[in-house]
C-alpha cells in the first residue's frame, strides 16, 4: 500500500501528524540518511517528501540511490525557516525549481553567480 512519508524537522512533525501523514522528525543530516537507508533497504513503497534544508546536506551518493529507487520516489518540500545567509524565499524557490527541472533559474534583477 502506498503512502506519503515526510522527513522534516521535529518541530514540524505534529502538523503533519494532524493530517494523518507519516512524519519523521530528524535532528541532523546523519539521522535523515540513516532513515532513508532503512526505507530503501526495507522496500518501503510510497512518496517520500524531504525538507529542503535536510535534503541539501544529504550525501550525493545516497540521493543518487534514492533517485534510482522506483518504489520510493521523492520530492523536496520547503522547511519554512531560513537555512543560512542565502536562504531567502527567492533562493529557496530557485533551488526547488533547479532540482525539479535541472536548470538554474534567475529572476529579474538578480545577478548570475559564477559557480566554482
Amino acid at each position: 500500500m502506498s503512502r506519503l512519508l515526510i522527513i522534516t524537522r521535529p518541530s514540524l512533525v505534529p502538523g503533519f501528524e494532524l493530517a494523518r501523514v507519516d512524519a519523521y522528525g530528524v535532528e541532523d543530516v546523519e539521522s535523515a540518511e540513516e532513515l532513508i537507508e532503512e526505507l530503501l533497504e526495507s522496500g518501503e513503497t510510497g512518496l517520500l517528501a524531504i525538507d529542503d534544508g535536510i535534503l541539501s546536506h544529504i550525501d550525493p551518493a545516497l540521493i543518487k540511490r534514492l533517485d534510482a529507487a522506483e518504489h520510493l520516489p521523492h520530492l523536496v518540500i520547503p522547511g519554512g525557516q531560513p537555512l543560512g545567509p542565502e536562504a531567502t524565499r527567492r533562493y529557496r524557490l530557485a533551488e526547488m525549481i533547479r532540482r525539479a527541472i535541472g536548470f538554474h533559474v534567475t529572476f529579474k534583477g538578480e545577478e548570475v553567480k559564477a559557480e566554482d
